[in-house]
């Protein structure tokens, strides 16, 4: 008897939820968009706090670039005055982005990003492209070669000019296995 009762405490949860699957469906269905919108908003905070130090990290560089085009058109100056105005034009255009950066947050930096591609989409693509481009060409001058000639400082792509009379054409080298 005693065994009868320890075993409907613990079969009657179990009856009264599978009498109602879609009961425990549901509070299961809940259960897991509510850890999803948990794991998104963690995502999306820790992404704006990413993005908030690349932030202050790009707004520091574009100040130190200003400043070295400062210093360019400083040296400009004396020799071609027109056009030094115009570099310390571009260096003070540098420290306002600079200064907008460190002023504005990023949400209304993609903001602003948004509506300048809906309405200039052609100058969007193109800043894209050419950003892109620059991006790849600094990637690749800063990657480690490891090609087979840095792994292999024999290889050579080319036979080498002590070889090349018996590989060219017209050396008499008919190849292996044809005489």
């Amino acid at each position: 008897m005693e065994l009868d009762e320890q075993y409907r405490r613990v079969a009657a949860p179990r009856v009264s939820s599978s009498a109602n699957p879609e009961g425990g469906i549901s509070s299961l269905s809940d259960r897991a968009r509510s850890d999803i919108a948990q794991a998104t908003e963690k995502a999306k905070s820790e992404a704006r706090r990413l993005a908030g130090q690349q932030k202050e990290a790009g707004a520091t560089t574009l100040g130190e670039v200003a400043g070295a085009v400062h210093g360019a058109a400083q040296s400009l100056e004396a020799g071609h005055p027109q056009v030094a105005g115009y570099v310390h034009d571009a260096a003070t255009r540098l420290e306002g982005a600079a200064n907008t950066l460190r002023t504005r947050n990023v949400d209304e930096i993609i903001q602003d990003i948004g509506q300048f591609a809906r309405s200039q989409p052609v100058l969007f693509f193109g800043g894209a492209m050419l950003a892109g481009f620059a991006l790849t060409r600094f990637l690749k001058s800063t990657a480690p070669d490891d090609g087979p000639a840095a792994a292999d400082s024999s290889y050579a792509p080319y036979p080498s000019s002590s070889h090349s009379s018996a590989t060219t054409p017209g050396s008499g080298y008919t190849g292996a296995g044809s005489r």
